[in-house]
């Protein structure tokens, strides 16, 4: 998967706006494949090198032109190839969980703040999904496949705020005993 197929998959009902795909990608598939404009736009110029696009140039008085993009039948058969292509594996990137990884080395309460950094940024993301959730539901346009993948982003979110409260919740000093202490008093806690 890359941002050429999702631009693709977004255009394939509507012509867009670079503005509005950026908008588009931040209300329903931020939570699993994040887009800026710098990938936006050059991603856009070199689709219509390629003919999966066209842009219409759209004059504006007082304002920049806009430009306006549409899926071409080239475009169409790329999508239609990307969607029967199998599966690419899926790489989960955390800050978190690399920091965590080597948290044997991290100062006195380090791991806290992390953790509870984490946890404030995740607890907006979830509200943020939870809007965008309502939203679709009050959309006749919303389709089953966007729903189940807003649950699935938000079932997500909500186990890692459960693995990180748990992480909170261990005495004082225990991020700092590694992972063999926690596992041990795990066995003698059973």
């Amino acid at each position: 998967m890359n941002i050429e197929q999702v631009i693709l998959g977004f255009i394939y009902g509507e012509a867009m706006t670079g503005y509005e795909l950026k908008k588009r990608f931040d209300e329903s598939v931020a939570h699993f494949f994040g887009a800026t404009f710098s990938g936006i736009y050059p991603a856009l110029r070199r689709m219509e090198k390629e003919g999966l696009i066209e842009k219409e140039v759209v004059p504006q008085e007082g304002r920049p032109s806009k430009n306006i993009v549409r899926i071409t039948e080239k475009g169409r058969q790329s999508f239609a190839d990307y969607l029967k292509s199998p599966l690419s594996p899926g790489v989960q990137k955390s800050d978190l969980l690399v920091r965590y990884f080597f948290g044997r080395y991290a100062a006195e309460g380090q791991i806290r703040g992390w953790l509870l950094e984490e946890r404030e940024r995740m607890t907006d993301t979830r509200e943020g999904l939870l809007h965008m959730r309502r939203g679709a539901l009050n959309d006749p346009e919303t389709d089953a496949f966007r729903l189940k993948t807003l649950e699935m982003g938000i079932a997500q979110i909500e186990f890692s705020l459960r693995w990180i409260d748990e992480e909170l919740a261990m005495e004082p000093g225990a991020e700092l005993t590694g992972p063999e202490s926690r596992e041990e008093r795990r066995r003698c806690e059973s």
